[in-house]
């Protein structure tokens, strides 16, 4: 995966806590996550059916630290609650961790309701941690360190859930932490002695515990849709081979994931809570979390509103990929009211508009609209799905060169296309993922008069839909899209341009990663280390021309003077503040004189060149 050297504060921050704990000090997170593109992907395609049909998951961590909330000894560490164990967090003891287990009674846990509510969001498989780095087993094994033998709960929750996914047809599968274990000797970040002082190895870990639980997992529990492993580090090639081995032989169905490592697996997973700019190409997934933890925390309510999974879950297939969603369940076994809520909602959502993402393609244009985005059905079928119509009313497929033969608005299903109510069952194997496409599948749609404009098909949105968290038009073609992948200066909107899309001279583009709170991923792709003649340069679409107001995303030290071009001499020099954090600041207005393709230049005339670090720059045409 596109990790790029990942060396920001939070590098720093996670070698000094990793130091100070003697544990893989050298290891930052994109060495433990491992080589995430495969090096061969699966072309079986009945492999998987629910993952590659479906293209959202519902993803669970839960374990004892669920039951801690983000809390030791009356202190909150905020940050990802699964490492509240580690020392860069808590550092709670061995010992102290494992007593854990003896007051952990989730009596609350409800498979069968957590699945309806999985169908409910419009999820078609869910994937739960069988076992995170903490060590301790959410289902019955033969080591003793697991939820039934060592918890007055008694029950095996995974086998529960596994059966709940089977009898609604949705996927199941199993996270398993194979390199770090935190409680069991040998393990990478446990004890480096056994009870009895003698010197603890990692073959020892791998034999006594990981392989035989991982051969659990996968003999116990019936078909799985995938197996996820985590963070595989320096975990010796021939562990992770024969674990590879024995998935393939116990689960010949079931998809691997990237993060095995060494460059095996079926797909790729890309970096915690990313969503990429642009196309990428293979089997892959974004996983993110509903809030900022990926396990349950009593302090983290800032939960992804329905818009927002929609954005991400549309912008994800819209790339080509699939969306893994998780949310954390608490201590007793129960994922919070306002998680369900708003997953739920978005549900209501997907199911209305189920073509959108259900057997979807990714977008003919690399990279999303500024109004939204778009996936495919077939090969001549888009849906555009509006998160932000623009203040006209028209929206621009900018460079489509293929022939619109229709376009419909409106988001109701015509009668007899299976309605997607709260609790259906989604079967994904029968062919039952998404309704059949088709001249007329839209009931009380609003047929839509488009037109070529310069180097643009421009629609106007049907008037009088109801307001709701996104309209969708879908737009019959009458070929294969042919797509002129320049960036476009849409008129009617704000424009971004992401350094990502640019060309970098005399000046450093790379993509970088930091944690807000601990473990809380952020990522950006942003040009930096800028010399006296650096740039940064993008060609643009002008679809009309005019004045356009600019705005830079930067952070930085101290005051830093930015020069903005264009091949028609406009400029626009100005000084502005920078931070820490990227911020967006508002730099001038220049004319646009024509409509077509021009160069547009970035250039940083004064300030401290090793802090500065561009992300964007928007454009908006003014009034």
């Amino acid at each position: 995966m596109r990790r790029n050297q990942m060396k920001f504060m939070a590098m720093a921050l996670i070698a000094g806590t990793l130091a100070l704990s003697g544990v893989w000090a050298e290891e930052s997170m994109d060495k433990l996550w491992g080589e995430s593109k495969p090096k061969t992907q699966v072309t079986d395609t009945t492999r998987g059916t629910h993952f590659r049909k479906g293209h959202y998951g519902l993803f669970m961590h839960w374990g004892l630290y669920s039951q801690l909330a983000g809390q030791w000894k009356g202190k909150t560490y905020y940050g990802i609650g699964e490492w509240l164990m580690h020392p860069a967090m808590a550092g709670i003891p061995v010992a102290d961790y494992m007593d854990i287990a003896k007051t952990f009674n989730p009596d609350r846990f409800n498979a069968k309701a957590i699945v309806q509510m999985a169908k409910d969001a419009g999820m078609t498989y869910v994937i739960i941690t069988s076992k995170h780095h903490e060590g301790f087993a959410m289902f019955k094994s033969a080591y003793p360190f697991n939820i039934v033998d060592a918890s007055p709960f008694h029950r095996d929750p995974m086998k529960e859930l596994a059966e709940a996914c089977r009898e609604a047809g949705l996927g199941f599968g199993f996270y398993y932490s194979h390199n770090q274990d935190w409680t069991a000797p040998g393990g990478t970040g446990g004890p480096k002695q056994n009870p009895d002082g003698s010197p603890a190895t990692f073959e020892q870990y791998f034999r006594q515990k990981c392989y035989p639980q991982v051969k659990e997992i996968c003999t116990q529990y019936g078909p799985l849709e995938v197996v996820w492993f985590d963070t595989p580090g320096s975990m010796p090639k021939e562990c992770a081979v024969e674990l590879h081995d024995l998935v393939r032989n116990a689960q010949p169905n079931a998809l691997l994931g990237s993060r095995i490592g060494y460059g095996m697996g079926d797909y790729e997973t890309l970096g915690d809570m990313e969503v990429p700019p642009e196309k990428v190409g293979g089997l892959w997934e974004s996983c993110d979390t509903s809030n900022d933890s990926w396990a349950y925390a009593w302090y983290d309510t800032n939960w992804k509103e329905p818009r927002e999974i929609l954005r991400r879950l549309v912008a994800t297939v819209a790339r080509g990929g699939n969306y893994l969603l998780n949310c954390g369940p608490d201590g007793k076994g129960q994922i919070p009211e306002q998680c369900q809520k708003f997953l739920r909602d978005a549900g209501a959502w997907i199911r209305a508009n189920p073509d959108v993402t259900y057997g979807a393609g990714p977008s003919p244009w690399n990279s999303a609209m500024p109004w939204g985005d778009v996936t495919m059905q077939g090969d001549k079928t888009l849906y555009l799905v509006v998160f932000d119509p623009p203040r006209d009313g028209y929206i621009y497929l900018p460079g489509l060169a293929t022939a619109v033969k229709s376009a419909t608005g409106g988001v109701s299903w015509r009668s007899g296309v299976p309605d997607r109510r709260m609790g259906d069952p989604i079967d994904a194997t029968a062919g039952d993922i998404h309704p059949p496409s088709g001249e007329n599948a839209m009931s009380g749609g609003k047929a839509i008069v488009t037109e070529t404009v310069g180097h643009a098909v421009r629609l106007k949105l049907p008037e009088g839909v109801p307001e709701g968290l996104a309209t969708v038009i879908r737009v019959e073609l009458a070929g294969v899209p042919q797509v002129d992948q320049t960036l476009a200066l849409h008129p009617n909107v704000a424009n971004t341009l992401l350094c990502h899309f640019a060309e970098a001279i005399g000046a450093e583009k790379k993509k970088v990663s930091w944690m807000e709170k601990f473990g809380e991923w952020k990522h950006a792709n942003q040009i930096s280390r800028w010399t006296k003649d650096g740039r940064a340069s993008w060609m643009v679409n002008v679809l009309e021309p005019g004045a356009y107001k600019v705005s830079l995303k930067y952070t930085g030290k101290n005051r830093l003077v930015w020069k903005i071009t264009t091949d028609e001499g406009a400029v626009i020099q100005n000084q502005q503040a920078a931070t820490t954090q990227y911020q967006v600041y508002p730099m001038g207005v220049f004319e646009i004189r024509k409509a077509g393709v021009h160069k547009l230049e970035v250039s940083l005339v004064d300030g401290d060149r090793e802090s500065a670090s561009l992300e964007a720059v928007t454009l908006i045409r003014a009034p």
